[in-house]
């Protein structure tokens, strides 16, 4: 029986109902695995005996580290989609395409994304509080500062740049969530292959537009890009980037909706 295409919130909930109970091993797991690996990282970061590394060295390199897997799960969305077979359990499930699209978008990016963090959150101060001091060595746990999320951008001051970034983690999230929907094996490496090819693209479209407006001023691959100013303290090229960073996102999640659609038919 073909569902109706609308989205509609009763069975929207019973579809989420049913996923946590077919995912719920790997629900449950996933958090229970990244804490313990935080809690090991961050414990043998800071058996060292210099604050100083700790500081600089030890939570900014876990935090990227980390990001890299959070990336490597999202973009593992529709994990049923890998072979036909499973797709087609997937696509019959009851529920429209939209709600199915929307659970995937809730629990990978919605939900796992605040929840990573708090583990993070967790994991680091779980690892202090269970270090010993050890005065033949000057070890003292004390003098280890805690982690907090704002010390990833304190060298970013303006608060405008700050919503820009969260709000271009958030797109690139959406990127890879679509790109989960689009290909059936091997997301993450076929996006980063399409990424790599459209960012070669543009560049090379600004070489060449380069040449052909200010050929006195470019030579070979570079590029002659017009910089002034719009408003008070930002210009064309950060707008350009703020819109990339800000609205993208409604771009990818558009187009993974319409190819897990297109997968439906």
């Amino acid at each position: 029986m073909k569902q109706n295409k609308y989205f509609s919130p009763q069975r929207f909930v019973r579809l989420f109902q049913n996923d946590l109970l077919i995912n719920q091993k790997t629900y449950l797991f996933t958090p229970v695995g990244l804490l313990i690996a935080v809690y090991i990282f961050s414990l043998l970061g800071m058996r060292q005996s210099n604050p100083a590394y700790i500081q600089n060295a030890l939570y900014l390199p876990n935090f990227m580290f980390y990001t890299l897997g959070i990336i490597a799960l999202i973009s593992t969305a529709f994990p049923a989609l890998k072979d036909q077979i499973k797709t087609s359990n997937y696509l019959l499930l009851p529920g429209s395409t939209i709600e199915k699209y929307a659970l995937q978008f809730v629990v990978r990016i919605v939900i796992f994304i605040p929840l990573a963090l708090t583990i993070f959150w967790i994991g680091t101060h779980l690892a202090k509080a269970s270090l010993i001091p050890t005065p033949e060595s000057g070890f003292d746990p004390s003098k280890i500062p805690d982690f907090h999320f704002s010390d990833i951008m304190k060298h970013v001051t303006s608060f405008r740049d700050k919503l820009v970034i969260i709000a271009s983690i958030f797109s690139f999230a959406t990127l890879l969530f679509a790109g989960s929907a689009y290909f059936n094996r091997f997301a993450l490496v076929k996006t980063a292959i399409v990424v790599a090819i459209v960012s070669f693209l543009v560049i090379l479209t600004f070489v060449i537009f380069s040449h052909i407006f200010y050929p006195a001023e470019t030579m070979g691959f570079d590029m002659k890009l017009k910089i002034y100013e719009i408003a008070d303290n930002i210009n064309n090229l950060q707008l350009a980037a703020y819109l990339l960073g800000c609205l993208s996102w409604i771009f990818f999640l558009v187009l993974g909706y319409f190819k897990l659609k297109e997968k439906e038919v």
